[in-house]
């Protein structure tokens, strides 16, 4: 298998765990050593999310930075599809998790800029010396 179709296999899986996990009635995270821990567990699933659909280069394939850009867009859609549907399955609607979703996409998304560019530098470099 091609880690590309492993990728899209893999985000598929994530996207339906997260949408069965954010529209789970009576779902309720447990306290954890913050007052709001619910909200970094926001942020790490969308970054995660994030960073799958990446992957999958099914959206504009070719241009990394564009790439990039486009998938935080999808995303920070996505994520306000998953909390404004909440109140169809008895959850609750909230700013703060879709600001804590949007700080994961927005994280995510400058760590694969700042990645793609150290990376682009490597093979700039490469290509120099030989």
């Amino acid at each position: 298998m091609k880690p590309r179709t492993l990728f899209r296999v893999v985000w598929i899986l994530y996207a339906l765990a997260l949408l069965t996990a954010t529209h789970w009635p009576g779902l309720a995270v447990p306290k954890g050593p913050i007052s709001r821990m619910d909200l970094v567990i926001h942020a790490i699933a969308f970054a995660g999310w994030t960073l799958l659909l990446f992957f999958t280069a099914w959206i504009t394939p070719g241009c990394t930075t564009r790439r990039i850009i486009w998938t935080a867009v999808v995303a920070i859609i996505f994520a306000a599809f998953d909390e404004l549907t909440q109140p169809l399955f008895t959850r609750t609607a909230d700013w703060t998790d879709y600001a804590a979703d949007s700080a994961g996409i927005v994280l995510m998304s400058l760590l694969l800029l700042a990645w793609t560019s150290v990376a682009d530098r490597g093979k700039n470099t490469r290509s120099e010396g030989l």
